[in-house]
């Protein structure tokens, strides 16, 4: 499982609450007075790689700089980055 952290307006992230079902807004205080909104998602690797949209990152890429981001090859290495960090 992943947990995410969504930083965002309150009116942002209640839409996304509302989505997402049992996610809280937290509220923030900086020293600078301002207040930042954020909630904690947890999804597991493969909805979170279901979802996501490689199309539109590889078009922002110049031919020389595109590498080839498989589903399996992220899945691969965020479960090793998972397990690194559940070994510690």
């Amino acid at each position: 499982m992943l947990k995410i952290r969504i930083a965002g307006t309150e009116d942002e992230l209640r839409q996304i609450a509302h989505k997402a079902g049992n996610a809280r807004i937290k509220r923030f205080k900086r020293d600078n007075g301002k207040t930042t909104f954020a909630i904690d998602v947890q999804i597991s690797v493969n909805d979170f790689l279901n979802n996501l949209d490689l199309s539109s990152y590889s078009e922002t890429q110049d031919a020389d700089d595109k590498m080839d981001y498989s589903s399996q090859m992220i899945q691969a290495e965020l479960e090793d980055l998972l397990q690194e960090i559940s070994d510690k």
